[in-house]
């Protein structure tokens, strides 16, 4: 605006202000100044609400995706939310009404995290100098087989990032040729170029490593193609997995295996024998089911079997199915020794597992595993179970020198 217009609105509409001076007319210009702030922001201020309920609904719908919840129970959080706010702060009440969590809202929240997180992924794997992928291939309860391949990239800062590429559901054959199909698909999905993929790794499955038609050979001529080189390892995981397997005491497991499965097939067992354990003030309240896929399930059944023999031996008694193994000290010397010994595993496994691991960190712990198998086998030669502490239970322990003997030679 022109300076003389202004000068000449202020002296013909607003001549009353030119009393105030000094103090007074800056404390006037403070008070006109907040009335004026206060007007503009009374739009903005609902604005602001709007978009907090924005946002609550969204973190709500992440955390309902990250803990596989069903979607409709964003209704039953925002009916938890009102009766909190009715209590808490009931001048609120409306704001918490605001949160949109129906079910299709929720479905289009988590569509919209996912989108944005696969955008994030997509430009920062414009970036990688380098990238690894690592696969594997299991059936789900539906038994629909899932593929799920990982990505680990690294750039010329190297800065890595370690993220699920994709989660690709295989329909009908799940050959070596079908799971390329859906790497390659994935990998190009996402904008990765092929001539820097330097390394996949894979379970040990015949589609997965066979030297023709297998997933990780097609891969690898395909990066030749492309004018790169990668490199073909087996998973670590896998392997501890499957060195595991080999310990040389499936009477015991079977055993263990076959009593739980009386106690837990039948309905009417199963609630009788939980009340029986709740009437006893046991440990635990149940026995536990033991799944091969499930690498830890192993060393959690038998933990809780060992915890629970006396229990489990009084129950099958008195419903006239005794195991007599649970009398045997000798076997429950065994059974001892093989909790003690998967629970040694299952510590190993755990440690192998997480985010931001390198190979070298992962060689790392079966070195030391391996040297403390050294050392159980030492201290074993002399009879010392200091690191089996369920073994020392065993009154035949120190009398039977054919039992650490033939621990240790489990352990070689």
């Amino acid at each position: 605006m022109k300076e003389y217009n202004v000068r000449r609105h202020y002296e013909t509409k607003h001549q009353s202000y030119a009393s105030y001076t000094g103090a007074e007319r800056a404390q006037k210009f403070k008070q006109m100044a907040a009335s004026l702030q206060a007007q503009q922001q009374f739009f903005f201020r609902a604005n602001k609400i709007q978009e907090n309920a924005t946002a609550a609904s969204y973190e709500v719908a992440q955390l309902i995706a990250q803990h596989g919840k069903p979607f409709s129970d964003g209704d039953f959080i925002k009916q938890c939310l009102i009766k909190v706010t009715e209590v808490m702060c009931p001048e609120k009440v409306q704001d918490f009404n605001d949160v949109s969590l129906s079910r299709k809202t929720v479905v289009r929240r988590i569509e919209d995290l996912s989108a944005n997180l696969k955008l994030q992924l997509r430009e920062k794997a414009c970036a990688f100098d380098f990238y690894s992928i690592a696969c594997d291939e299991s059936t789900d309860a539906t038994d629909t087989a899932q593929l799920l391949i990982f990505l680990r990239g690294v750039d010329d800062n190297f800065c890595c990032t370690e993220e699920l590429l994709d989660m690709m559901s295989l329909k009908g054959t799940t050959t070596g040729a079908n799971i390329f199909d859906a790497v390659s698909e994935a990998v190009e999905k996402m904008g990765l170029k092929w001539d820097k993929l330097c390394g996949v790794t894979t379970d040990g499955a015949p589609a997965m490593t066979g030297e023709r038609k297998g997933m990780a050979s097609m891969v690898c001529v395909k990066v030749k193609e492309s004018g790169g080189e990668a490199v073909r390892m087996h998973c670590i995981i896998h392997q501890e997995a499957l060195c595991a397997k080999t310990v040389q005491l499936g009477d015991v497991m079977n055993t263990v295996v076959k009593t739980v499965n009386i106690i837990r097939a039948r309905g009417l067992y199963h609630r009788e024998f939980q009340a029986f354990l709740s009437d006893v003030d046991a440990e635990y309240g149940d026995v536990l089911y033991h799944s091969d896929v499930r690498w830890l399930s192993r060393g959690s059944l038998l933990q809780r079997f060992y915890s629970l023999r006396s229990e489990i031996d009084k129950f099958l008694k008195v419903k006239g199915r005794p195991l007599h193994k649970l009398s045997d000290p000798l076997w429950l010397a065994d059974l001892a020794f093989l909790v003690d010994l998967t629970h040694h595993l299952n510590t190993l496994n755990k440690n192998l597992q997480g985010k931001e691991q390198l190979v070298s960190h992962l060689y790392a712990h079966m070195k030391a595993f391996c040297v403390k198998l050294r050392l159980f086998e030492t201290q074993l030669r002399s009879f010392n179970a200091a690191h089996f502490p369920r073994c020392l239970k065993s009154s035949l322990l120190f009398q039977r020198q054919t039992f650490l003997l033939k621990r240790r030679n489990m352990l070689l």
